[in-house]
């Protein structure tokens, strides 16, 4: 039987040295989350400010307004604060309907979230169960397969699922004992949706043939757990001798066997905020760009990011809107701040005596153009001027954003490329000049 105690001491396990907790309770009203938010406030009668609800309305179901003033209702007769989040799901082509709706609501309780607050979510055994048997039939790893943990790092603090020890069927007997009311969300019951079917149509009859299925896989996915911390280990070891800065030395990749290369690239990733690679796009990596040509600048790309190699170092990174093409005029006297589009930032001007470019005399406004790699620049009065390739592969900038770093143009002068360089036609000296301005690049991808 599942009670504020039960909850308490769940808890209690997962923070056993940690007595100050502020809570922020994943809210969508459903059965669920209301049980988990009414312990709650039955254990924190007297100092309801450590805990609050948050509730993302998704805009998919043709009821999901309502949905959201029904859940403000439930957490108000509660005396609880709840804000309401507002989430954007367009998934692309070939993208899952399910899978951008859940990257989207953990993106907006990230952010929500306050330092020292910890969010609640009210996953039970029945979840963990239909997780672990997702994950299996979409061929998942061992990370897959260790499904739900019950405390889990998330934005700065801890993401937690203290009813994990807990079924469908006790959560339901303490809504009726208490006389809760929830929102029933019609679309748990359509079996197009994976979960559902699984729910709905296979489930029950596994059930009925092992009625201690949900907690034999439990038992299995915590197996799978302490499995992958011991991966992550072996990872980290490999990631030592293999780490350059964010990038990987492939030379290091190289001398790993098979195994231990796909095992430190998802642990890379993950560590690095991306959501890892199927196992083919996985193989690309340890096998394709690992192995291809020296002179050659291979990609695999997925939707949730890029992997490249350049001068033997892999990098990764968000998936890379096309490089911008259109010139942009300036008036930076009236504009000190341009956005030149997305995934390659803006252009600053800053008032900065004694450094940065020299514009007395240069009309305005000024253009922002884009790559020409045979243009030419002089940065140093002492050496010949050189074009923007030898330049670029001197600083060993990545190719990939050769195309995307932005050239202030005066008429046909080129007056510096972003605040990387200046001409010295266009560099002040230190001390002279009253139009003196310094030049920042904001927001910009990494470039090397």
């Amino acid at each position: 039987m599942f009670d504020p105690a039960t909850l308490r001491d769940a808890l209690d396990g997962l923070l056993p040295d940690l007595p100050e907790r502020r809570y922020c309770v994943a809210f969508s009203g459903g059965i669920d989350s209301t049980v988990l938010l009414h312990a709650l406030a039955i254990l924190r009668a007297g100092q309801p400010h450590g805990l609050r609800a948050v509730h993302v309305n998704h805009h998919i179901h043709p009821q999901a307004d309502a949905w959201a003033i029904r859940a403000c209702e439930i957490a108000r007769s509660l005396k609880l604060p709840i804000a309401v989040l507002d989430a954007n799901v367009a998934p692309a082509k070939g993208e899952s309907l399910e899978a951008v709706a859940r990257q989207q609501r953990y993106g907006l309780l990230a952010d929500t979230l306050t330092a020292g607050e910890m969010l609640l979510t009210a996953h039970h055994r029945d979840d963990q169960l239909e997780t672990f048997l997702l994950q299996l039939v979409r061929g998942a790893g061992v990370a897959g397969l260790a499904a739900m943990p019950g405390r889990a790092s998330f934005a700065s603090g801890w993401h937690l699922r203290p009813l994990l020890e807990v079924t469908r069927a006790a959560l339901l007997d303490y809504a009726r004992r208490n006389g809760l009311a929830w929102i029933e969300d019609t679309s748990n019951l359509d079996v197009r949706f994976d979960r559902n079917f699984l729910r709905h149509s296979v489930l029950p009859a596994m059930r009925e043939h092992w009625p201690a299925i949900a907690t034999s896989v439990a038992r299995s996915a915590a197996h799978m757990a302490e499995a992958r911390e011991l991966l992550d280990e072996l990872a980290r070891k490999d990631l030592a001798g293999a780490r350059d800065g964010s990038t990987l030395q492939c030379a290091a990749l190289r001398s790993l066997s098979l195994a231990h290369a796909r095992n430190l690239v998802r642990y890379w990733l993950r560590e690095q905020g991306f959501s890892p690679p199927s196992a083919a796009r996985l193989e690309q990596i340890v096998n394709g760009v690992l192995h291809a040509r020296v002179d050659a600048m291979p990609a695999v790309r997925w939707p949730a990011a890029e992997v490249r190699r350049y001068r033997d170092r892999l990098y990764a990174m968000a998936p890379l809107p096309p490089a911008p093409r259109n010139a942009i005029a300036w008036d930076w006297k009236g504009n000190p701040t341009v956005a030149l589009g997305e995934g390659v930032g803006a252009l600053r001007i800053a008032s900065q005596p004694g450094v940065g470019l020299q514009l007395t005399g240069v009309p305005c406004p000024l253009r922002v153009e884009w790559r020409n790699a045979e243009a030419k620049l002089k940065p140093e009065r002492d050496r010949p001027g050189r074009t923007l390739r030898y330049l670029f592969q001197e600083a060993g900038i990545v190719p990939w954003m050769r195309a995307r770093i932005p050239l202030l143009v005066s008429g046909d002068r080129l007056v510096s490329v972003a605040d990387l360089y200046a001409d010295v036609q266009f560099r002040a000296a230190e001390g002279r000049g009253r139009e003196i301005v310094g030049l920042q690049w904001l927001d910009h991808p990494a470039i090397n």
